[in-house]
């Protein structure tokens, strides 16, 4: 009976040993790139042309396009 115990408490320590290698092991994913702004060109009175930069926020998501429920 004890002699099953310790095999379990083994192979969870095994089990952990390996999940803890692979965790470390990985690759850290890639930052986000810096946010940064797009350059719009606006015209305004009399015809003349301005650029304007709008500051825009990069964001990622993990949601894909939904689908279409009826």
């Amino acid at each position: 009976m004890m002699q099953r115990v310790w095999v379990v408490v083994l192979s969870v320590w095994a089990m952990l040993a390996i999940v803890a290698v692979l965790a470390w092991s990985s690759r850290p994913s890639a930052s986000p790139p810096p946010t940064s702004g797009q350059v719009v060109v606006v015209k305004g009175t009399g015809g003349k042309q301005r650029l304007v930069v709008v500051k825009t926020a990069a964001h990622a998501t993990t949601a894909t396009s939904a689908a279409v429920r009826p």
